[in-house]
């Protein structure tokens, strides 16, 4: 019995807080694998999740501040890999749990298990039918590209449509990597079609450089796949390199092996227009040439079976002078008319300098008005940003011994209490300067 009572004594929140001391000191950053059972997402904004394996489980939490550095969104089933640190919760019933710096699949066959488990559900469910696929319009007034408004992707289609054949083209900057990537897409993608009849673009083009499986990852998003598919607008989708393919490329109308294929598919050649307009020409001319030269040697075989009466022979005369007169007359009505049609229409396969400076000016001023916005959007940020250093360095273990306080540590445990210190004990002050070694000789 004696034995017993030297066993030492703790309170429920004594034993908790040194519990907890010990699980963080123990477990400060770890990397735990496991099935995710159960997700939630919170009003707050931060997602509670469940991991399992075999025989356990394991709670664990998403904070909202976290959320956006994830590659990809957490999902039911999932098999992964978590870091983070091991937190504590005594407050009504003691937990821990995991809180989540970084997701991962475990291995990239749990990735590609994943991507072909959709694939299959959308297959199954006919989303991936030639015949839902929308037909690339010719010559496109307007096309949207949505992409990273850096790296190189963007100017390759830009300079491409413009080498190719000079079109009007509206671009919708977005996140092309990450867990806020598929999102941004489907925004903008519905913010395309939800544009004035007269500003919708007869085009989309959705495009991102080449990556790794898990960076491609946004592009394979079930919910983006269905807004590509519901899209009355028609897409084409250009996603990494040639051998890179992923569930968007499967539901969209057409698939470009790279941004610049995409471009090129996009609008045609104008050299190829102008060769058209020459060809239809040239097929006209020969047309009405052969046509007039037909009638004419009818008419001359026709005069070969007049009468001889001079009466009858200059009736026949005067109506084929007239008949003669009126074909030429409308023969270049009609040659005038088509010619006309013609020239009309080759001034639409012209490159109008007039409107093509406006547009210049215009694509200039959107320039200015955009960088001009990120400027302003930066400096916001920079001054938000010095308000929260400000904040941190106030509230900073070095601005608290400014205003006068020190901390005194044992074992370089920060003590808080005066139970926690004996005599004899070695402890530091920490000064705003210096640290002060003492030795405990007395507790009042």
């Amino acid at each position: 019995m004696n034995n017993k009572l030297n066993i030492p004594e703790y309170e429920v929140s004594q034993f908790n807080l040194l519990f907890r001391e010990m699980v963080e000191i123990n477990f400060d950053y770890v990397r735990i694998r496991g099935e995710i059972s159960e997700l939630k997402k919170a009003a707050s904004g931060h997602l509670y999740l469940t991991l399992k394996d075999k025989n356990s489980v394991l709670n664990a939490t998403v904070w909202k501040q976290k959320k956006n550095y994830l590659q990809f969104n957490p999902e039911v089933g999932m098999d992964v890999v978590v870091a983070g640190k091991i937190s504590t919760y005594a407050k009504s019933i003691s937990t821990y749990s995991i809180s989540i710096d970084k997701l991962e699949l475990a291995g990239e066959g749990a990735l590609l298990k994943l991507i072909e488990d959709r694939k299959k559900k959308l297959q199954s469910q006919g989303f991936f039918d030639d015949t839902h696929k929308k037909k690339i319009p010719y010559l496109p007034k307007k096309i949207a590209v949505i992409t990273s408004p850096t790296g190189s992707v963007i100017h390759d289609i830009i300079n491409r449509i413009k080498d190719r054949c000079p079109t009007n083209i509206d671009i919708w900057p977005v996140a092309v990597q990450g867990a806020i990537a598929a999102e941004n897409i489907i925004n903008a993608i519905k913010g395309f079609h939800n544009l004035a009849y007269d500003l919708k673009p007869d085009l989309i083009i959705i495009a991102r450089g080449g990556g790794s499986t898990e960076d491609l990852m946004p592009f394979n998003d079930e919910n983006l796949a269905l807004a590509v598919h519901y899209a009355t607008i028609p897409i084409i989708s250009a996603i990494g390199h040639e051998t890179d393919i992923t569930l968007i490329d499967f539901v969209s109308d057409l698939r470009a092996s790279t941004p610049t294929a995409a471009a090129e598919k996009a609008v045609p050649m104008m050299i190829e227009l102008e060769k058209i307009v020459f060809n239809v020409t040239q097929r006209l001319n020969y047309s009405i040439d052969n046509n007039f030269n037909t009638i004419n040697k009818n008419l001359v075989n026709l005069s070969k079976f007049l009468k001889e009466p001079i009466l009858i022979i200059s009736s026949f005369k005067d109506k084929f002078k007239s008949a003669t007169e009126n074909l030429s007359r409308e023969w270049k009505n009609l040659f005038q008319k088509n010619f006309n049609k013609l020239d009309r229409c080759s001034l639409l396969f012209r490159i109008p300098h007039n409107n093509f400076n406006n547009h210049k000016k215009n694509l200039l001023n959107t320039i200015k008005n955009f960088n001009r916005n990120i400027n302003d959007v930066i400096d916001s940020q920079k001054k938000e940003l010095n308000k929260f250093v400000r904040l941190l360095d106030s509230n900073s273990i070095h601005g608290t011994l400014n205003k006068g306080y020190s901390i005194v540590r044992k074992s370089k445990k920060i003590i808080n209490k005066s139970d926690l210190i004996n005599s004899e004990d070695l402890i530091n002050i920490q000064f705003t300067d210096k640290v002060v070694e003492l030795k405990i000789k007395k507790i009042n």
